[in-house]
């Protein structure tokens, strides 16, 4: 299913190229390279500072409000970019409440400051406050799970804090670092609202304006296929780094890391830090969103943002549920047979995740347009277009890029269970289903559950996939957000943009609680 829709994509490379075509390929290409590379390297290196200095300071450091910043910290995941970036907007605009306070209260004019910063820098700051979580998560994890003998060695040896960090952590740290940064490498090549909003000459905004502004299907393709090739770039990047450095510590203490307390300046610029942070990827964009709601609140909620809601939360739901079906049983499948070819299939179906949506929504098309071409062939009384309308081709999907999160959930739940038990219950005469039934799945449900409900989060903040594969006359939560936001009325993004972080709150937090009490529960035992 990953393979067919990029083996349709492929017939646009033999396809004429049109007039639209010979115009960007002379004039706009080069653009579009230099914009979506800087942007993405840029994003890449705040995010890795930023998440990089984070998890330091939460994992080696004791310091007033820390229980707090610890469950904070990962709640920018629930603000999609573009979100953020609209509420920027309305914050440092000229009626926003920073202009206002500066014009009346402190007579100064900051317009022409701010106007004059370009667009590509407040496109990096919204992403890497946004996405910086990529980094923290993965580094932070890294270092509750690390022996604390090589820090203690190195300040034995007279390290101080900052050669600690950059001659022994920044190393050790690396793999986990840039395979975060390089995820939010992915999700800044993958987006298309706040560029589409800040005005850049991005390929996924690019391919937008091929696809509507100019009605050029091939020329589209043609772009689509460029950005798959930046993204396999990419990938080659990440694998470069991870086997570039491999350090093994070896080590007969398993003693956690014993945070040392922070006192002085040291506390008072961790605390600023994580503040600001905190403010910048969570704090400010709700606030905006919630002024916004006392402004449009009369007459906000009405018919048509009920139909977004509920066609929002069956798509979600429906597409959640064929994920984690086919994520269970392909792991599970995988985790028996154990096969070479078993194990090609589900990882190349985890490809899914890698490839922008703008890209992945093109060739869908493709394909299901070339489906239903065949159906109507073989079967002469269907007409029209049976497969490429409608839910399937946007389920579909959604399926497609997002199977990875689900697979990589149950496979990690796979892990943790001991293969000895669904061995036991086969010897005792149970059938392979039965096993799983009775055995497996009460076994795996923590990670079945942490699995749908990423997922679930994922596909309610995707945009791109939304605006060009929903049905005629329906909309999403993301797409009314976005249409607000295109017709210039700000104000009626805050209640679907509000239900969009509260989903996503509520789902992040019962997720750090059960991955807590596991955590609790292992060390108790």
């Amino acid at each position: 299913m990953v393979v067919l829709p990029f083996l349709a994509l492929g017939d646009g490379v033999f396809s004429a190229p049109s007039q639209y075509w010979d115009y960007v390929r002379s004039h706009l290409l080069g653009a579009y390279f230099s914009e979506t590379i800087v942007l993405t390297a840029s994003v890449g290196a705040a995010v890795f500072a930023l998440g990089t200095a984070l998890a330091w300071v939460i994992s080696f450091y004791d310091f007033r409000g820390k229980s707090f910043f610890e469950a904070t910290l990962i709640l920018p995941l629930a603000i999609p970019p573009y979100i953020a970036a609209y509420s920027y907007d309305g914050l440092v605009g000229y009626t926003g409440i920073i202009q206002t306070f500066s014009r009346n209260v402190l007579g100064l004019s900051l317009s022409r400051f701010i106007s004059g910063v370009p667009a590509t820098v407040w496109a990096v700051f919204v992403f890497s406050v946004t996405l910086f979580p990529y980094v923290y998560i993965l580094t932070r994890t890294f270092l509750l799970n690390q022996s604390a003998a090589v820090f203690e060695n190195a300040r034995m040896l007279g390290g101080g804090n900052f050669r600690l960090f950059f001659r022994v952590g920044l190393p050790l740290l690396w793999p986990s670092a840039s395979a975060g940064a390089i995820l939010s490498g992915l999700e800044t090549l993958n987006d298309f609202g706040v560029s589409s909003y800040y005005g850049l000459t991005t390929f996924t905004t690019a391919i937008f304006t091929a696809w509507f502004g100019m009605g050029d299907a091939d020329t589209a393709v043609k772009l689509a296929l460029i950005l798959l090739g930046l993204v396999f770039i990419v990938l080659l990047i990440r694998k470069a780094l991870r086997n570039a450095r491999r350090y093994q510590i070896v080590s007969t203490k398993e003693r956690r890391l014993v945070p040392q307390r922070a006192r002085g300046a040291a506390q008072g610029l961790i605390i600023i830090l994580c503040t600001l942070t905190f403010l910048a990827g969570f704090g400010f964009p709700v606030l905006q969103m919630f002024y916004w709601l006392t402004i449009s609140f009369e007459g906000a909620f009405n018919d048509e943002l009920l139909k977004a809601v509920i066609f929002t939360l069956k798509v979600s739901i429906l597409a959640t549920f064929i994920i984690m079906l086919a994520a269970t049983g392909t792991a599970n499948a995988n985790r028996l047979f154990r096969t070479r070819l078993a194990n090609l299939f589900s990882q190349g179906a985890t490809l899914g995740y890698s490839i922008p949506s703008a890209v992945l929504a093109i060739g869908v098309i493709s394909f299901f347009i070339w489906s239903d071409k065949i159906i109507t062939g073989l079967v002469p009384f269907i007409e029209g277009r049976p497969l490429s309308q409608g839910l399937i081709i946007l389920i579909f999907a959604f399926c497609l890029r997002f199977f990875t999160i689900g697979y990589q959930a149950v496979e990690a739940g796979f892990a943790k269970t001991n293969l000895t038990l669904t061995e036991a219950s086969r010897t005792l005469g149970r059938g392979v289903n039965q096993t799983f039934l009775l055995v497996d799945l009460p076994l795996l449900k923590p990670a079945l559950l942490s699995g749908a409900a990423l997922v679930f989060i994922d596909i309610l903040k995707e945009l791109p996939l939304s605006l060009l594969l929903r049905p005629f006359n329906t909309e999403t939560l993301g797409t009314t957000v976005y249409h607000f936001s295109k017709n210039e009325v700000l104000e009626q993004t805050a209640l679907p943009s509000l239900g969009i972080i509260l989903v996503g709150t509520i789902f992040i937090l019962i997720m750090r609680f059960w991955s807590e009490n596991g955590a609790k529960r292992v060390s108790g035992s």
